[in-house]
């Protein structure tokens, strides 16, 4: 999507350019954002498309819960009010383009190999808990995205000639095994909440003042519990891809941290890693849509949705043969 940056810095009103921005580094997946300097500070600039009542509720949802969140203290790059018309923190110029400013944070993620991540993982575990008792409920999670419709997607796939074809359909049983225990552990459960939805070492900012929670666009309705447990284990590896580590120098601390700032917990039994499952499939669905060509993809998208269709594929079931014995961690 192209966009003029006068016009982002006047619409803003972030001062006048001091130089051209510049695209984001999003540890080698498509990006939508860019980094801007001004006369008045440094900015990051967001791009989004309304594409659907989908994409308009996400954005009150995620508007909902940063202010709630920036009202209780988190630390996060503070959203830059947008001018009208506006969705959220969303300026909506026209069409179909949504631009996004927050403030820049200097940083870096704990993605590092060799970061110590012992301060990290309190401050997470406490944030989490922080983000638990808003007043952000009333909404259920959606349900993972039945089988078959992978069965039609993979369908298509094959139909095209597609290269995700082969590891989309090697996906399937997993998927079912995944769906089956992510439904099962929804009856009965505990109120879900807003949650930041992607919390992980590459959203975890270390700044000189102390730790921040970057990317709020994935905020979704969660199990405070499930959402603890999943941030937990993802903590445990420095990439966002469905392996994870199951370390109990992480895993533990973590979850002790958030019960301790009186963050809700649950059962210590497969079904915690409902909300791990959930996000894994979501995130699945939306890259095999991409390597299908869905979403308007183009050919670095369609890329990227292959390769994490096929991590995912040989992943996914290592991920669930490994249930059980996490559970033991959480205990």
């Amino acid at each position: 999507m192209e966009l003029d940056q006068d016009a982002v810095v006047e619409a803003f009103g972030l001062g006048r350019s001091v130089g051209p921005w510049r695209a984001l580094d999003n540890g080698g997946a498509p990006t939508d954002g860019r980094v801007l300097e001004t006369s008045r500070g440094r900015w990051t600039v967001r791009t989004g498309r309304l594409l659907s009542d989908w994409h308009r509720e996400q954005a009150h949802r995620v508007h909902r819960l940063q202010r709630a969140a920036l009202a209780a203290g988190v630390a996060m790059p503070r959203p830059v009010d947008p001018p009208a018309p506006a969705l959220g923190y969303w300026h909506h110029p026209g069409g179909d383009t949504l631009v996004k400013v927050s403030g820049w944070l200097d940083g870096h993620d704990l993605r590092r190999p060799g970061t110590d991540l012992a301060e990290a993982v309190d401050w997470t575990g406490r944030t989490l808990a922080r983000i638990a008792v808003l007043d952000t409920g009333g909404e259920q999670p959606p349900s993972p995205h039945p089988v078959a419709e992978w069965r039609e997607w993979v369908s298509e796939a094959e139909a095209g000639g597609l290269p995700v074809a082969g590891p989309a359909r090697a996906l399937l049983p997993a998927v079912a095994d995944a769906v089956a225990l992510v439904e099962d552990a929804a009856h009965g459960a505990p109120a879900a909440v807003l949650v930041h939805g992607d919390t992980s070492r590459a959203n975890v900012l270390r700044t000189p003042d102390g730790y921040a929670l970057i990317d709020w666009e994935s905020v979704q309705p969660e199990v405070p519990w499930w959402e603890a447990v999943s941030v937990a284990f993802r903590f445990a590896t420095p990439f966002n891809g469905p392996a994870v580590g199951a370390d109990p120098r992480v895993v533990r601390p973590l979850l002790a941290a958030y019960l301790d700032a009186g963050g809700p917990g649950g059962p210590a039994d497969a079904s915690a890693f409902a909300g791990l499952l959930r996000s894994q499939l979501a995130t699945a669905a939306w890259c095999l849509w991409l390597a299908l060509g869905h979403r308007a993809a183009d050919a670095e998208q369609r890329a990227f949705g292959l390769r994490i269709v096929t991590d995912t594929a040989r992943e996914l079931p290592v991920v669930l043969r490994g249930l059980e014995g996490w559970a033991a961690l959480l205990r």
